[in-house]
């Protein structure tokens, strides 16, 4: 996996420090924050990346939900249902994308703040990857 056949480690494995060890559930509750999981592990551009991408997805979804709520209300207000339909299908489908998007990163910064802890309490080569909600 992370070692090729002569025994050298892969492009990109990253050695953890001697003497670190971290706590896989410690690391995994602090994720309810997304990212804490990752400074905890001293990952600091994982956790940027993860809590930027949590917050850049959630955070839009949240702002068209309530802002096509008060658009919605004007339209039926003014008897335009036909454009009121078409506005609450197009909001609902991209906030259902966007949400369900910032709940995968959230899952996955859970993961791999787990997994990350795990490799560096047993000393093991790090693959270099970012764990996407791989379970």
């Amino acid at each position: 996996m992370a070692r090729q056949a002569m025994g050298r480690p892969a492009a990109g494995a990253v050695r953890p420090r001697v003497g670190r060890r971290r706590d896989p559930r410690v690391a995994a509750v602090l994720s309810v924050v997304p990212g804490l999981g990752q400074l905890y592990n001293l990952q600091p551009v994982k956790a940027a990346f993860f809590l930027l991408a949590t917050i850049l997805t959630i955070g839009p979804a949240v702002l068209l939900i309530t802002a096509g709520e008060r658009l919605g209300t004007t339209l039926l207000h003014r008897g335009d249902g036909t454009a009121f339909l078409l506005l609450a299908l197009g909001s609902v489908i991209v906030f259902l994308a966007l949400f369900l998007l910032g709940l995968a990163f959230w899952a996955s910064a859970v993961v791999d703040a787990r997994r990350t802890a795990i490799e560096i309490s047993e000393q093991r080569l790090s693959s270099g990857r970012w764990w996407f909600f791989r379970l």
